[in-house]
């Protein structure tokens, strides 16, 4: 394996659960909105459609004001029930924002690799990611950290990618990992910007798409069998 002196690491299901943060804003937002819905089909359309919305976001067919801002909305128009989903995507990102549960593993990662230059890489809003970070005690391990709405641009993009490496010009693309969850997001970033990729497959799922990471892992911890080459 390659030599490694850099790594960037993605937030959300790669060193902060955030599944369990989720389900918890959700569940509150849904409840509150829809006490009397079915509550189990109404998390199921709000996964689908948000789903759907991120991989547009993604390919650059939606801003990301429009994908925060309207799926509560569509969510909730599908069960004949208007809301404002602007209000709702300010409650649900202050409630979001309280959620910072690390993945298993992920704190002895960062101490392991404390002295190896290390940067966030995230899509999300700036204010929720910082104080996810800061109150989980995680900031301090990085040289820097680059959100998307902070950067005007968005993993895959490679104007996002560009603006890491122009303010952080110290690290070296031949000789950088990426470590992520998202195939479409960080991985597919990764190759766009020329580096080596590491697919964190937090959900343990099969990878159906022609997204090939340079490696893949499992487990969090998995990456520290990398030392040796990342030392």
């Amino acid at each position: 394996m390659k030599q490694y002196t850099h790594l960037l690491f993605d937030v959300d299901n790669t060193i902060l659960n955030f599944d369990a943060a989720e389900e918890v804003a959700l569940a509150n937002i849904l409840q509150k909105y829809g006490p009397t819905l079915d509550q189990e089909r109404l998390h199921a359309t709000y996964h689908k459609i948000n789903r759907s919305m991120w991989q547009a976001f993604e390919r650059g067919e939606m801003t990301r004001e429009d994908l925060l801002n309207t799926r509560f909305f569509e969510t909730f128009y599908i069960f004949d029930i208007v809301v404002d989903g602007e209000v709702l995507a300010e409650e649900y990102q202050a409630m979001l924002a309280e959620g910072h549960e690390l993945v298993e593993g992920a704190l002895e990662v960062l101490q392991a690799l404390a002295d190896m230059p290390k940067y966030i890489v995230t899509n999300g809003v700036g204010t929720t990611q910082h104080k996810r970070l800061q109150d989980a005690d995680l900031a301090k391990y990085f040289n820097a950290i680059y959100v998307s709405e902070e950067v005007g641009y968005h993993k895959p993009q490679i104007e996002f990618f560009d603006h890491v490496f122009a303010h952080s010009p110290e690290i070296d693309r031949t000789h950088t990992l990426i470590i992520g969850d998202s195939l479409t997001s960080d991985i597919q970033g990764g190759i766009v910007a020329g580096i080596d990729t590491c697919w964190f497959n937090f959900h343990q799922e099969e990878n159906t798409t022609s997204i090939q990471p340079t490696y893949t892992i499992d487990d969090i911890k998995h990456l520290l069998t990398f030392i040796p080459n990342l030392v």
